[in-house]
């Protein structure tokens, strides 16, 4: 039996998803009218059959050939050279970078202990800016209260005049009497 051809025109249709309804070309399909079964001998398509090589000896390898290969070896060696080379080099700068951030982490780190501590003692000099605070350490180095002030005036020809009545400030601890002689 002959199957139907198949034509350019089909494929295409086919492929592009829509239809046309162009005349094929080449082989049609016919159906037979005569007896379906053949009778007689089968004709076959050609016979096929092994042939032995031209040579039965060894080829050998011409000189040029030969030549070929040794031209290559030094090319070959140079291109694994590069790679290694090149593979070596990039171990090396990927381990200088993976350093570098090393060290920027640990000076992140330094920045932000050092920051947290000048954080701290300016809340110390602001705590001990306060009036408050600073009476009670004057106190505890010895230090008394000033009494009543008096000014000095400059009059516009030279002379001054004392606005005030200056008290001197009370001792801070009393002394301790000395020893008289006869105890």
């Amino acid at each position: 039996m002959t199957q139907p051809a198949r034509t350019s025109s089909a494929r295409t249709a086919r492929t592009s998803g829509r239809s046309t309804s162009r005349a094929t070309t080449g082989q049609v399909h016919v159906p037979r009218t005569g007896p379906t079964r053949r009778s007689g001998p089968v004709a076959s398509g050609p016979h096929l059959r092994l042939v032995p090589p031209a040579r039965t000896t060894p080829t050998r390898v011409p000189a040029r050939a030969r030549a070929t290969g040794r031209r290559r070896a030094p090319f070959v060696v140079l291109l694994v050279g590069l790679l290694v080379t090149t593979v070596l080099g990039l171990l090396l700068l990927n381990t200088a970078v993976a350093v570098d951030s090393l060290n920027a982490t640990q000076q992140r780190q330094a920045n932000a202990e050092q920051a947290e501590e000048v954080a701290r003692l300016e809340q110390r000099v602001i705590a001990a800016d306060t009036a408050a605070e600073l009476a009670r350490v004057a106190t505890a180095a010895g230090l008394v209260p000033p009494g009543a002030a008096a000014h000095l005036v400059l009059q516009p020809d030279g002379s001054s005049v004392l606005l005030g009545t200056a008290t001197p400030a009370p001792p801070a601890v009393p002394e301790p009497a000395a020893p008289t002689p006869g105890d």
